[in-house]
């Protein structure tokens, strides 16, 4: 067994979570706030040379981009 292993990984400081109630949801505009928060994190995380952690923040950053622009289409269909 070895106990020694560490993690190699640099610990990455990841935007809080939303607490939401189930009748709210969040508007397109904060959902492009999480979005420019995840791709910054992305990029900086890949800089600093952990490729796997930044794709992770890069598929987390397309989430938030592409509930934004729905939220906004469903906004602008209502109006």
């Amino acid at each position: 067994m070895n106990s020694s292993r560490q993690n190699c990984r640099p610990s990455t400081i990841r935007p809080a979570k939303a607490r939401l109630t189930a009748t709210e949801t969040p508007n397109w505009q904060s959902l492009t706030k999480r979005y420019e928060q995840y791709l910054a994190l992305a990029r900086e995380t890949a800089q600093a040379g952990d490729r796997i952690e930044a794709e992770n923040l890069y598929q987390h950053a397309e989430h938030f981009y592409r509930t934004a622009a729905l939220q906004k289409a469903r906004k602008q269909q209502l109006t």
